[in-house]
């Protein structure tokens, strides 16, 4: 299989670029923490990396880029070996601050960039042993078990000796669709407006009254197009070209027409034109002994 040790061309990174909260630096310190790759097909992989900076396994993650939805994991090594936990290596760096444990690793990769006073560390698996925990030893620990796991979680921590830990009952309480307290920080944070939704913005910053104009008949930005910045810029007189106006085609169907046109509206009868007993008219020459207009050509009245 072919990998990327460390990608921001993965889902994971592409879901979290829909929120504003995570800007470059953010994005940036993260991989620094944790070194986070994809695989070809845009995968994340979460590396387990031990306290000798070694990596043991990298855990294999399947996810919508929209909406965060897990679809499958697997392991980079398949072959049953030993791993450490995600984010283990920081301990050496951290020695005297509280580790915050969870199960799965975006859990605490995402964690990791808020402010809070832990380093976030997570097991990687459901079924996590007291011997997956026994690097914790001597450390405090808060650990923020699923919904669901409370029950769990305790029974697992209380087998590990000379452990301190506070279980957090936190996602118990939680109502909605959220099982991880990555979930629930992240469907509190705003999410990054569209193109459509930010040009909005801006025509609202520009003039407020936009506003309640989109809000009073209901509007909607349906594509934002780009301004050709020379078409905007002023044309001087002399960048102004006159054209000619068009040229008839000298042939002879226009000839036709135009000869049709003329004994329509502005013909004369050559025959008719100069008897006392006719005129001009709209429509060519009008006989006032026939009451009616003539044909071109033909003097048909008698005289």
């Amino acid at each position: 299989m072919k990998v990327e040790i460390t990608s921001f061309s993965s889902s994971f990174f592409e879901y979290l670029c829909g929120f504003i909260w995570f800007d470059q630096d953010k994005l940036e310190a993260l991989m620094k923490r944790y070194p986070i790759g994809a695989t070809e097909q845009g995968e994340s992989i979460f590396w387990h990396i031990n306290a000798e900076n070694k990596i043991t396994n990298g855990h294999i993650i399947t996810m919508d880029s929209e909406t965060g939805k897990v679809y499958d994991d697997s392991w980079y090594y398949q072959d049953g070996r030993p791993t450490c936990m995600f984010g283990e290596h920081l301990l050496g760096a951290f020695p005297s601050q509280t580790v915050a444990l969870v199960t799965d690793e975006l859990t605490a990769a995402v964690m990791s960039c808020f402010p809070t006073p832990y380093v976030w560390l997570a097991t990687g698996k459901e079924q996590t042993t007291p011997t997956d925990l026994f690097p914790l030893v001597g450390k405090t620990v808060v650990v923020f078990p699923n919904k669901g796991e409370y029950n769990k979680w305790q029974e697992t921590l209380q087998a590990v000796p000379n452990l301190q830990f506070h279980l957090s009952d936190v996602m118990e309480n939680v109502q909605g669709d959220c099982h991880t307290i990555a979930q629930m920080v992240l469907s509190q944070q705003p999410l990054r407006p569209t193109e459509e939704e930010a040009a909005l913005m801006r025509m609202e910053d520009a003039n407020p009254n936009i506003a309640l104009l989109v809000k009073a008949l209901n509007l909607e930005v349906v594509g934002v197009s780009s301004i050709d910045e020379d078409a905007m810029k002023p044309i001087s007189k002399s960048e102004v070209k006159s054209e000619p106006p068009p040229q008839i085609e000298d042939d002879e169907a226009m000839k036709s027409f135009l000869m049709a046109q003329e004994k329509r509206w502005h013909g004369r009868n050559p025959e008719c034109h100069k008897c006392s007993r006719s005129h001009e008219g709209i429509n060519g020459t009008y006989c006032d002994e026939l009451h009616q207009y003539v044909e071109y050509g033909k003097g048909n009245c008698g005289r």
